[in-house]
């Protein structure tokens, strides 16, 4: 049981740094396919995009460890009189696979610390603003917002905090700030990141590129968090407020509170945006889901043909 275990870390290891590393070098590609592609279809796309190396690993290590499934992805070769499909047995023939597997557990053991610790933090954050906060309630009357804690500070914020049970805040600064109507878009935006748990969606994307390269995954999670700002102000514009009250309020907001941060010429250029023009040249949005699904198969198909030989050369 436990050389199989370590058979399956091995190639677990090889096949979800590998796949990440392709991920990395080719998201230069899917960008261009994102450029007439709608927030929401752009979001869609970069997270089963972030989500390819795991879904890569996981299949090819189930035709590794069932090798009758894998049919003519499994590559032929002997080991002495075996000859039929077999399973690698790289650990408990081999010191230094055996060793490898070991220090590939340690990593693993100390990457879940990591991402307890994580969430723990995060969990203790919460609890603290939620201690500090009370009930809010939106300034002026006649205007439908959600429901908020209001936290007594200086700063004009407001955000959408915690990833199973999420909850809007803002700052009593940034509530005598802003009339009833722009308190209301305000609420209403970050309630949709409430809604669309867009918290929880940035934490598994940024835990899926763990193995990125620095840069591409940089621009993926910023493209991520822009489409989904992009939603959000649609879903407020959706409400019945004008694109050009909100685009106002973010250029009122801009250089004070994280709601227009993310890339606040874009969204304001978004909202603006004259539907009937005409779209860009170039790839469509059809591209980037060819290009998944081929990325998927391709790397199943040869990892699962070459890992197995692959691991043999390296370790016996």
């Amino acid at each position: 049981m436990i050389p199989e275990l370590a058979d399956i870390l091995l190639a677990s290891a090889l096949s979800f740094s590998t796949s990440s590393l392709l991920a990395s070098l080719l998201f230069p590609l899917l960008q261009k396919t994102q450029h007439n592609s709608s927030p929401l279809q752009q979001s869609r796309l970069l997270m089963l995009y972030a989500l390819l190396p795991p879904a890569v690993t996981f299949w090819v290590v189930v035709l590794l460890m069932n090798p009758e499934l894998a049919g003519v992805l499994h590559s032929a070769h002997c080991h002495g009189e075996l000859c039929g499909p077999h399973v690698p047995d790289v650990s408990s023939s081999s010191l230094t696979g055996a060793i490898l597997a070991g220090v590939i557990s340690a990593l693993l053991l100390v990457a879940l610390l990591l991402f307890n610790h994580q969430l723990r933090r995060g969990r203790q954050r919460l609890a603290t603003v939620d201690l500090f906060s009370t009930a809010g309630n939106p300034s002026g009357s006649g205007v439908t917002a959600p429901d908020f804690r209001l936290i007594d500070s200086h700063l004009p914020l407001a955000w959408c905090a915690g990833l199973w049970r999420p909850a809007i805040y803002i700052s009593t600064a940034l509530q005598q700030q802003l009339s009833p109507q722009q308190s209301a878009m305000v609420l209403l935006h970050e309630h949709c990141h409430l809604l669309r748990r867009d918290n929880l969606r940035k934490f598994l994307l940024q835990w899926a590129s763990l193995l990125w390269l620095p840069e591409p995954r940089k621009a993926l999670q910023e493209q991520f968090a822009l489409s989904c700002e992009l939603q959000c102000d649609a879903y407020v514009t959706r409400q019945g407020y004008a694109p050009e009250a909100l685009a106002a309020l973010l250029q009122q907001l801009q250089p004070q509170t994280d709601m227009a941060a993310q890339a606040s010429g874009e969204r304001i250029q978004a909202l603006l945006y004259d539907p009937r023009s005409p779209a860009k040249h170039g790839f469509s949005s059809a591209d980037g889901w060819l290009l998944l699904v081929l990325l998927l198969c391709a790397q199943v198909a040869l990892f699962s043909h070459w890992l197995h030989p692959l691991l043999d050369t390296l370790f016996l």
